[in-house]
């Protein structure tokens, strides 16, 4: 598999939150050789199968959520839209701005932004609120109006590889631990050891920029006996704190919480150095705000361990990625399911909670 093909692809397929459907056909197409059966479900959820043979076999379901921020066409104002996001969106990113309308046709467009000169000193000091904007997209009041409300819009972002080894783009939150998934596959396969022990359940969720959703259904209707949860988590940056983020090129961030099943996380650490793999931990000491919050909570509860990898610029149009990074995350992954997990502790020996 080519990284950065891969990547490439998944970067550029619209698949804004709530109206996934190009990135879910595109995932679907990308998992299927690697799975006994593929399917999408009610709510839009990719669903992967690859049995074990072995009756009784352990469930084990590999998580990662595909939807991308984005926004919604609410309104006309004359011969713009305005819009309002889906999903968290920082407004002082917006004026100026390329956004990519999913009408038919599809129409690129620029976030009017008024020049400096033309602002006060109080006017440039503050965000304007994205109800305030409007989206140029050179039309007529006519051609504008023809856009329906609700259509869906994107960032329109062109994926870039710069410096050493790191990949720019949009919504890498989450498609980089899609990628991270499929090259971990790809790696099994290709080595003739993808022989499992366990039936593995592979679920790119939906709905995840809106609460969670897609992982809450897809979880509660597959039944896992355990879950690993990929996502992002914040890489440093200059302006960020170092006790808010992780290294950025450190590796595969475990998560260690108390939502998390903290014996599959040690687990993971063990695998993590037998096979030299860079990784480190994320301390999450409230709720981790992944899919791993739900999953964990499905039916009487399930053994939930946090994979995530670094990423500078989240929710922006070029978020950043380490092509190492995603890597080490795969490799962990593989480790994984080469060699298993064995069973989690129990609340009763441990003395305490479900994820002791």
């Amino acid at each position: 598999m080519d990284l950065v093909q891969t990547l490439t692809r998944l970067s550029e397929v619209s698949g804004p939150a709530g109206q996934e459907g190009r990135a879910a056909a595109l995932v679907e197409a990308l998992l299927r050789p690697y799975m006994d059966e593929v399917s999408i479900d009610t709510l839009g959820n990719v669903v992967g199968i690859r049995r074990s043979g072995t009756s009784g076999a352990k469930r084990v379901l590999v998580e990662a959520h595909l939807d991308e921020v984005g926004f919604v066409v609410t309104g006309h104002k004359g011969a713009f839209l305005t819009f309002a996001p889906l999903g968290t969106v920082d407004a002082r990113q917006l004026p100026g701005a390329r956004l990519r309308v999913l009408g038919d046709p599809e129409r690129v467009g620029i976030v009017a932004s008024m020049p400096p000169h033309l602002l006060g000193k109080a006017a440039m000091e503050e965000a304007p609120a994205i109800e305030d904007m409007a989206l140029d997209l050179g039309l007529s009041e006519e051609e504008a109006q023809a856009i329906a409300l609700g259509t869906a819009v994107v960032y329109d972002t062109a994926p870039l590889l710069i410096g050493d080894g790191l990949f720019s783009g949009k919504a890498l939150d989450n498609r980089a631990s899609i990628a991270a998934v499929l090259l971990a596959l790809d790696r099994l396969c290709g080595t003739g050891e993808y022989r499992l022990d366990c039936d593995l359940i592979v679920l790119f969720s939906v709905q995840e920029e809106l609460g969670l959703r897609g992982v809450q259904t897809g979880v509660f209707a597959l039944e896992p006996d355990l879950a690993i949860c990929l996502d992002v988590t914040f890489g440093h940056q200059p302006d960020a704190k170092a006790e808010q983020t992780v290294r950025f090129g450190g590796g595969a961030a475990i998560g260690v919480g108390p939502v998390l099943c903290r014996a599959l996380a040690r687990q993971l650490q063990g695998l993590a150095e037998a096979a030299d793999l860079p990784y480190q931990l994320e301390i999450l000491p409230g709720q981790s705000s992944t899919t791993a919050d739900k999953a964990s909570l499905s039916r009487a509860g399930v053994p939930t361990a946090l994979i995530s990898l670094p990423v500078r610029y989240m929710h922006s149009a070029v978020e950043l990625v380490s092509l190492a990074d995603i890597e080490a995350v795969a490799g962990l992954l593989a480790a994984v399911l080469r060699q298993g997990l064995g069973e989690h502790s129990s609340p009763l020996r441990d003395g305490g909670g479900s994820h002791a």
